[in-house]
């Protein structure tokens, strides 16, 4: 049966500790804090217009592009690298707006590929020390020369996950009591939000796969071992949403956009994704899966599932939790 697109978010399955909680740690989100966020959603450290993280989460969103100039990104003597954009975007999902400007958090990846100058290389992978809404600044070992580029190439950021967002409670304004919710509607907290998340670094997720650039294909045993990002806007449609209200499950898939052959940002990239993938959900070894039937678990068309565990996230706590 060929599968349809009907995700889910990042369901976890196994873990440290045992079900229904496995080992949640609690988080805060702002009540200020706007944006949906979903059960089964990636949620990220939130961060200010400095790149400082504020202690929040917020929803998480895929690899970020940044429209760079040629003459975007300087070194100096000192090793210190800065890149000066305008027009960042998430190559899935959106990035938040709520409750600040986005600004390249500290601590994220900045990937440089294919930049140019007269007297050095600029390309590798570093490390956000700040940041403004503008410009985001690395340290760089590698040219300890002045020297500005000539072409900027392909400069990327990825955010490392803080966990997945597994429910929430707080004081609804309007109601006048504690609501326990599966999703953070964006608004009616008296006070800050309380929140649980799955930060276990041992946690397996079921997600559905999808593509954000292409038709989906199958997602098969040749792409175990790579690491893959998420996101929720589809190819086959525009303008999409995350979540769902009327259960507030997350409706985040794996994107299959990110794989090493899909991508024009290749494996240097791909390393630096937040989850690896660890097999094909509920696939049977040189036989028909009793699942396959079920909706997701045809391993041979688009839109399958797939089981992925954390590579790039902050299985730690972080200021405020």
């Amino acid at each position: 049966m060929a599968n349809t697109f009907a995700p889910n978010g990042f369901q976890q399955y196994t873990g440290t500790g045992s079900l229904p909680t496995y080992e949640q740690v609690v988080a805060s989100i702002s009540s200020s804090n706007t944006t949906n966020i979903f059960f089964g959603d990636p949620v990220i450290q939130a961060a200010g217009t400095t790149g400082v993280g504020t202690g929040y989460i917020t929803q998480g969103y895929g690899p970020v592009v940044l429209t760079v100039g040629a003459t975007g990104i300087a070194t100096t003597s000192a090793g210190v690298l800065t890149v000066t954009f305008t027009a960042p975007a998430a190559t899935s999902g959106n990035l938040p707006t709520s409750p600040n400007t986005w600004a390249p958090p500290i601590g994220s990846t900045l990937i440089i590929q294919g930049s140019t100058t007269t007297s050095a290389n600029l390309n590798g992978v570093f490390t956000v020390t700040s940041s403004t809404t503008g410009t985001a600044v690395c340290a760089n070992s590698g040219a300890t020369i002045s020297v500005t580029s000539s072409a900027s190439g392909t400069v990327t950021v990825i955010v490392p996950v803080a966990g997945v967002f597994a429910g929430c409670k707080y004081t609804s304004t309007s109601q006048k009591r504690t609501v326990w919710s599966n999703y953070w509607p964006g608004a009616d907290a008296t006070g800050d939000v309380t929140a649980y998340i799955t930060t276990d670094p041992n946690a397996q997720f079921i997600v559905q796969t999808a593509n954000s650039n292409t038709t989906a294909t199958a997602v098969g045993l040749t792409s175990i071992g790579q690491n893959i990002s998420f996101g929720y806007n589809d190819s086959t449609a525009t303008s999409e949403t995350n979540g769902n209200t009327a259960t507030g499950l997350s409706t985040m898939f794996a994107d299959q956009y990110s794989l090493i052959a899909n991508s024009s940002a290749g494996a240097t990239t791909n390393a630096y994704l937040p989850f690896r993938i660890v097999s094909l959900a509920n696939y049977t070894p040189g036989a028909v899966s009793p699942l396959a039937t079920i909706n997701g678990n045809d391993q041979t068309s688009g839109y399958n599932r797939i089981v992925v565990g954390f590579n790039n996230s902050m299985p730690r706590g972080f200021a405020g939790i």
